[in-house]
Protein backbone atom coordinates (compact mmCIF):
# COMPACT_ATOMS: atom_id res chain seq x y z
CA UNK A 1 0.00 0.00 0.00
CA UNK A 2 2.50 2.18 1.09
CA UNK A 3 4.53 1.49 -2.17
CA UNK A 4 1.14 2.38 -4.22
CA UNK A 5 1.11 5.48 -2.78
CA UNK A 6 4.70 6.61 -2.80
CA UNK A 7 4.44 6.07 -7.04
CA UNK A 8 1.06 7.95 -7.14
CA UNK A 9 2.67 10.91 -5.82
CA UNK A 10 5.21 10.92 -7.98
CA UNK A 11 3.12 10.33 -10.93
CA UNK A 12 1.25 13.44 -9.82
CA UNK A 13 4.11 15.36 -8.85
CA UNK A 14 5.64 14.32 -12.86
CA UNK A 15 2.09 15.63 -14.00
CA UNK A 16 2.26 19.38 -12.29
CA UNK A 17 5.64 20.12 -13.18
CA UNK A 18 5.11 18.90 -17.54
CA UNK A 19 1.44 21.23 -16.75
CA UNK A 20 3.35 24.16 -15.10
CA UNK A 21 6.21 23.62 -18.18
CA UNK A 22 3.00 23.70 -20.61
CA UNK A 23 2.08 26.95 -19.74
CA UNK A 24 4.11 30.15 -20.88
CA UNK A 25 4.13 32.72 -18.56
CA UNK A 26 1.79 35.52 -19.44
CA UNK A 27 -0.10 33.18 -21.29
CA UNK A 28 -3.72 32.12 -20.26
CA UNK A 29 -4.65 28.71 -21.20
CA UNK A 30 -7.90 27.82 -23.12
CA UNK A 31 -10.52 25.14 -23.54
CA UNK A 32 -13.57 24.57 -25.19
CA UNK A 33 -15.47 25.41 -22.26
CA UNK A 34 -13.53 29.24 -21.61
CA UNK A 35 -12.37 30.25 -25.61
CA UNK A 36 -15.81 31.76 -26.48
CA UNK A 37 -15.92 33.56 -23.14
CA UNK A 38 -12.67 34.93 -22.17
CA UNK A 39 -12.24 35.78 -26.43
CA UNK A 40 -15.15 38.11 -26.61
CA UNK A 41 -14.33 40.02 -23.15
CA UNK A 42 -11.05 41.57 -24.40
CA UNK A 43 -10.04 43.84 -27.01
CA UNK A 44 -7.66 41.63 -29.00
CA UNK A 45 -6.41 38.23 -27.80
CA UNK A 46 -3.73 36.49 -29.72
CA UNK A 47 -3.95 32.76 -29.52
CA UNK A 48 -1.44 30.18 -30.04
CA UNK A 49 -3.15 26.66 -31.26
CA UNK A 50 -0.09 23.72 -30.92
CA UNK A 51 0.29 20.40 -29.21
CA UNK A 52 0.18 19.81 -25.07
CA UNK A 53 3.68 20.52 -23.31
CA UNK A 54 5.05 21.86 -26.83
CA UNK A 55 8.51 22.85 -26.67
CA UNK A 56 11.80 23.57 -28.50
CA UNK A 57 13.11 26.83 -30.32
CA UNK A 58 9.20 27.89 -31.65
CA UNK A 59 8.13 27.36 -27.99
CA UNK A 60 11.03 29.61 -26.54
CA UNK A 61 9.87 32.72 -28.95
CA UNK A 62 6.44 32.04 -27.90
CA UNK A 63 7.28 32.55 -24.58
CA UNK A 64 9.35 35.51 -25.22
CA UNK A 65 6.49 37.17 -26.92
CA UNK A 66 3.59 36.23 -23.90
CA UNK A 67 6.08 38.35 -21.34
CA UNK A 68 6.86 41.24 -23.56
CA UNK A 69 2.64 41.08 -23.96
CA UNK A 70 2.19 41.51 -20.62
CA UNK A 71 2.75 45.09 -20.31
CA UNK A 72 -0.37 46.03 -22.59
CA UNK A 73 -3.31 45.97 -20.81
CA UNK A 74 -5.54 45.80 -24.11
CA UNK A 75 -4.32 42.51 -25.50
CA UNK A 76 -4.25 39.00 -23.88
CA UNK A 77 -2.00 36.56 -25.22
CA UNK A 78 -3.73 32.57 -24.86
CA UNK A 79 -2.89 28.95 -25.81
CA UNK A 80 -5.00 25.97 -26.70
CA UNK A 81 -2.97 23.12 -26.10
CA UNK A 82 -4.29 20.43 -28.65
CA UNK A 83 -4.02 16.70 -27.29
CA UNK A 84 -3.90 14.03 -29.73
CA UNK A 85 -4.35 10.73 -27.06
CA UNK A 86 -7.12 10.05 -25.33
CA UNK A 87 -9.84 12.46 -25.13
CA UNK A 88 -8.08 14.70 -27.42
CA UNK A 89 -8.52 17.37 -25.29
CA UNK A 90 -9.39 20.80 -27.27
CA UNK A 91 -9.51 19.02 -30.72
CA UNK A 92 -12.90 20.32 -31.36
CA UNK A 93 -11.48 23.96 -31.36
CA UNK A 94 -8.72 22.95 -33.87
CA UNK A 95 -11.48 21.56 -36.29
CA UNK A 96 -13.59 24.59 -35.50
CA UNK A 97 -10.52 26.86 -36.98
CA UNK A 98 -9.48 24.16 -39.96
CA UNK A 99 -6.14 24.15 -38.36
CA UNK A 100 -4.20 21.09 -39.37
CA UNK A 101 -1.65 19.62 -36.69
CA UNK A 102 1.31 19.75 -39.06
CA UNK A 103 1.06 23.14 -39.37
CA UNK A 104 1.51 23.53 -35.46
CA UNK A 105 2.19 26.02 -34.07
CA UNK A 106 -0.44 28.19 -35.64
CA UNK A 107 -1.38 31.75 -34.34
CA UNK A 108 -4.35 33.61 -35.01
CA UNK A 109 -5.52 37.16 -33.43
CA UNK A 110 -9.11 37.86 -32.38
CA UNK A 111 -10.14 41.44 -32.07
CA UNK A 112 -13.57 42.61 -30.60
CA UNK A 113 -14.70 44.54 -33.55
CA UNK A 114 -14.31 41.72 -36.12
CA UNK A 115 -16.06 38.15 -36.43
CA UNK A 116 -12.93 36.28 -38.37
CA UNK A 117 -9.78 36.04 -36.56
CA UNK A 118 -6.26 37.45 -38.82
CA UNK A 119 -3.99 34.75 -39.58
CA UNK A 120 -0.13 34.67 -38.41
CA UNK A 121 2.11 34.07 -41.30
CA UNK A 122 5.48 35.38 -40.59
CA UNK A 123 7.96 33.19 -39.36
CA UNK A 124 7.63 32.49 -35.45
CA UNK A 125 9.85 34.96 -33.88
CA UNK A 126 9.01 37.30 -30.77
CA UNK A 127 9.80 39.83 -32.58
CA UNK A 128 7.58 39.23 -35.56
CA UNK A 129 4.69 38.04 -33.35
CA UNK A 130 4.81 41.53 -31.76
CA UNK A 131 5.13 43.64 -35.19
CA UNK A 132 1.99 41.55 -36.47
CA UNK A 133 -0.04 42.38 -33.22
CA UNK A 134 0.77 46.70 -34.05
CA UNK A 135 0.60 45.90 -37.46
CA UNK A 136 -3.01 44.79 -37.20
CA UNK A 137 -4.27 46.93 -33.48
CA UNK A 138 -1.57 49.65 -33.29
CA UNK A 139 -1.80 48.44 -29.68
CA UNK A 140 1.79 49.17 -27.84
CA UNK A 141 3.53 46.30 -27.09
CA UNK A 142 6.88 46.86 -24.82
CA UNK A 143 9.21 44.33 -22.04
CA UNK A 144 8.31 45.10 -18.13
CA UNK A 145 11.06 47.86 -18.08
CA UNK A 146 10.17 49.61 -20.88
CA UNK A 147 7.87 53.03 -21.15
CA UNK A 148 5.81 53.67 -24.35
CA UNK A 149 6.23 57.43 -24.52
CA UNK A 150 10.10 56.90 -24.38
CA UNK A 151 9.55 53.62 -27.27
CA UNK A 152 8.34 56.11 -29.54
CA UNK A 153 10.79 58.49 -29.12
CA UNK A 154 13.54 55.99 -30.02
CA UNK A 155 11.87 55.09 -33.15
CA UNK A 156 11.93 58.93 -34.17
CA UNK A 157 15.46 59.15 -33.50
CA UNK A 158 16.56 55.81 -35.23
CA UNK A 159 14.21 56.84 -37.74
CA UNK A 160 15.88 59.95 -38.32
CA UNK A 161 18.81 61.03 -39.53
CA UNK A 162 21.80 61.97 -37.27
CA UNK A 163 21.19 65.89 -37.66
CA UNK A 164 17.91 65.63 -35.70
CA UNK A 165 19.11 63.64 -32.62
CA UNK A 166 19.96 66.24 -30.89
CA UNK A 167 16.15 67.70 -31.00
CA UNK A 168 14.17 64.38 -29.94
CA UNK A 169 16.83 64.02 -27.08
CA UNK A 170 15.58 67.52 -25.79
CA UNK A 171 12.20 65.83 -26.06
CA UNK A 172 13.13 63.16 -24.22
CA UNK A 173 15.06 64.50 -21.32
CA UNK A 174 11.59 67.23 -21.23
CA UNK A 175 9.01 64.20 -21.22
CA UNK A 176 11.83 63.02 -18.42
CA UNK A 177 11.33 66.08 -16.31
CA UNK A 178 7.66 65.92 -16.86
CA UNK A 179 7.17 61.92 -15.59
CA UNK A 180 6.19 61.70 -11.79
CA UNK A 181 5.96 58.10 -12.05
CA UNK A 182 9.19 57.00 -10.31
CA UNK A 183 9.51 53.45 -11.91
CA UNK A 184 9.02 55.51 -15.29
CA UNK A 185 11.58 58.29 -14.28
CA UNK A 186 14.01 55.55 -13.72
CA UNK A 187 13.56 53.89 -17.09
CA UNK A 188 13.44 57.16 -19.20
CA UNK A 189 16.76 58.36 -17.85
CA UNK A 190 18.29 54.94 -19.37
CA UNK A 191 16.70 55.54 -22.62
CA UNK A 192 18.09 59.40 -22.60
CA UNK A 193 21.92 57.68 -21.78
CA UNK A 194 21.29 55.35 -24.73
CA UNK A 195 19.75 58.25 -26.90
CA UNK A 196 23.53 59.80 -26.03
CA UNK A 197 25.29 57.36 -26.91
CA UNK A 198 23.96 56.84 -29.77
CA UNK A 199 24.61 60.42 -31.06
CA UNK A 200 27.93 59.87 -29.95
CA UNK A 201 29.36 56.72 -31.51
CA UNK A 202 26.48 55.54 -33.91
CA UNK A 203 23.66 53.18 -34.39
CA UNK A 204 26.17 50.48 -34.08
CA UNK A 205 26.39 51.41 -30.62
CA UNK A 206 22.77 49.50 -29.74
CA UNK A 207 24.34 46.07 -31.00
CA UNK A 208 27.59 46.37 -29.03
CA UNK A 209 25.75 47.63 -25.71
CA UNK A 210 23.26 44.64 -26.27
CA UNK A 211 26.41 42.21 -26.75
CA UNK A 212 28.25 44.03 -23.56
CA UNK A 213 25.02 43.58 -21.08
CA UNK A 214 23.99 39.98 -22.02
CA UNK A 215 27.88 39.14 -21.19
CA UNK A 216 28.02 41.03 -17.84
CA UNK A 217 24.75 39.01 -16.89
CA UNK A 218 26.39 35.72 -16.86
CA UNK A 219 28.93 36.56 -15.00
CA UNK A 220 28.74 36.41 -10.99
CA UNK A 221 27.11 39.98 -9.84
CA UNK A 222 24.87 40.57 -6.78
CA UNK A 223 20.83 40.43 -7.63
CA UNK A 224 20.83 43.92 -7.72
CA UNK A 225 22.80 44.87 -10.36
CA UNK A 226 21.14 41.54 -12.36
CA UNK A 227 18.17 43.64 -11.98
CA UNK A 228 19.82 46.64 -13.10
CA UNK A 229 21.15 45.02 -16.24
CA UNK A 230 17.67 43.03 -17.25
CA UNK A 231 16.74 46.64 -17.17
CA UNK A 232 18.70 47.97 -19.47
CA UNK A 233 18.74 45.03 -21.68
CA UNK A 234 14.85 45.50 -21.57
CA UNK A 235 15.30 48.92 -23.20
CA UNK A 236 18.28 47.86 -25.89
CA UNK A 237 15.11 45.66 -27.08
CA UNK A 238 12.73 48.66 -27.88
CA UNK A 239 16.21 50.43 -29.61
CA UNK A 240 16.84 47.37 -31.42
CA UNK A 241 12.92 46.92 -32.79
CA UNK A 242 13.39 50.32 -33.76
CA UNK A 243 16.54 49.82 -35.30
CA UNK A 244 15.22 47.30 -37.50
CA UNK A 245 12.44 49.17 -38.22
CA UNK A 246 14.30 52.17 -39.71
CA UNK A 247 15.70 49.14 -42.20
CA UNK A 248 12.97 47.67 -42.90
CA UNK A 249 11.43 51.00 -44.20
CA UNK A 250 14.57 51.98 -46.29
Amino acid sequence: MASFLLIFLVVMATFAVVRVEGTAKGAVPLDTLTFDKVISKHKAVVVKFDKQYAYGEKEDEFKKFAEKSSSQPDLLVAEVGVSEYGEKENDQLRERFNINKEDFPVYKLFKQSEATPVDFKGEIKADELSKFVKTNTRLWIGLPSCVERFDKLAENLLASDSSSYGGIIEKAEKALEETTDEKEKSSGEIYVKIMKKIQEKGVEYVDTETTRVQKLLKDKITDKKKELFKKRLDILSSFQYAKQGAKDEL
